[in-house]
């Protein structure tokens, strides 16, 4: 992991959940990423589109969304900073 991955992982922690869902639907769109990375991120972003449309999670929102959170996080680190970049 270079110097410039470093400083991309670090600001994945300071984005809020809405940014995140939009780099996981632009890395879903994005030709140079593989199949598996395309998959990924969509089902990501639906399912954060799914959280905002549940009512029935009211109480545990704010733990489904952590959870989420967490989830794209570790999923956007892993991707290459020259895709990563591109969203």
């Amino acid at each position: 992991m270079d110097r410039e991955d470093d400083i991309n992982r670090k600001n994945l922690l300071d984005q809020d959940l809405t940014r995140l869902a939009g780099l996981c639907a632009n890395i879903a769109h994005n030709p140079s990423a593989d199949y598996k990375q395309s998959d990924m991120a969509r089902a990501l972003r639906v399912e954060w589109v799914r959280l905002g449309l549940d009512r029935s999670l009211n109480s545990d929102k704010t733990e489904a969304e952590k959870s989420l959170k967490k989830r794209m996080e570790e999923f956007l680190a892993e991707i290459p900073s020259r895709i990563l970049s591109r969203a």
